[in-house]
């Protein structure tokens, strides 16, 4: 969890850093024409898009390629456990990422263009969020599902069906993806101010409504940490009455 979190955290940071420094740096943020804005913004924004991209095809490639030799195999308890903790690592790196997805960065993109006119979507705030948070979100959802899936099958497992849980946790982070282009749109079109009140922010909403659904991958989890106990305190009774 700390990695996890650690490395996030300090990816979105050094980028709100970078912001900081370049995004009025020669103006290089401000004219999307200028060989500045090419050389520290849209490099970036290329980096941006391959790492994302690489990043979750190999976590998630590998989540599947190890997990499928795990699944049939027979769970210690003590194992059930720590992958369960290892879950909720992963749970809470997920809520970093959400939180840096559709709270910090959102609210520093308002600011920006409130400032300043775009003109283009590849703004310095859009390319750190809508290139690299916004995916991230989806890349720790399913990640984090993939994990479930093949590593707690008491839970998860495929005779379990889809949990709605999932269902809600990535709906939100691909909505909230297709969103920002519908936004982009919007924007592009009417040129609004930037107000959470316009009609084409109001999407935004399902977003918090659908993302939601993270709370219920505690309780399903802590649930069977619960079955845990209960057939431990069995498995001790039948040994003492044996005895």
């Amino acid at each position: 969890m700390f990695v996890a979190c650690g490395l996030l955290l300090a990816s979105f940071l050094a980028l709100r850093v970078y912001q900081q420094f370049y995004a009025w740096y020669n103006e290089a943020g401000l004219n999307a024409a200028s060989p500045d804005f090419k050389k520290y913004w849209f490099s970036l924004f290329v980096i941006l898009v391959l790492l994302a991209g690489a990043i979750s095809v190999a976590w998630w490639g590998w989540l599947v390629i190890t997990g499928r030799k795990l699944i049939d195999k027979p769970v210690s308890r003590n194992e059930e456990v720590r992958r369960i903790a290892v879950f909720w690592g992963l749970v809470a790196a997920t809520s970093l990422t959400l939180y840096f997805m559709a709270s910090f960065f959102p609210n520093q993109d308002g600011v920006w263009h409130q400032t300043l006119v775009r003109d283009t979507a590849l703004t310095p705030s859009h390319i750190v969020m809508f290139f690299w948070a916004f995916p991230l979100g989806i890349t720790m959802t399913v990640g984090t599902y993939l994990y479930g899936r093949y590593r707690l099958p008491a839970v998860y497992g495929p005779e379990k069906g889809f949990p709605w849980s999932f269902f809600f946790l990535i709906a939100a982070s691909i909505t909230e993806m297709m969103q920002v282009a519908m936004n982009e749109w919007g924007h592009s079109l009417w040129i609004t101010e930037e107000i959470f009140a316009a009609p084409f922010h109001w999407p935004f909403v399902t977003y918090g409504w659908l993302a939601s659904g993270i709370f219920a991958l505690w309780a399903e989890t802590a649930g069977r940490l619960l079955q845990l106990e209960e057939q431990e305190a069995e498995k001790a009774t039948v040994e003492a009455s044996a005895a």
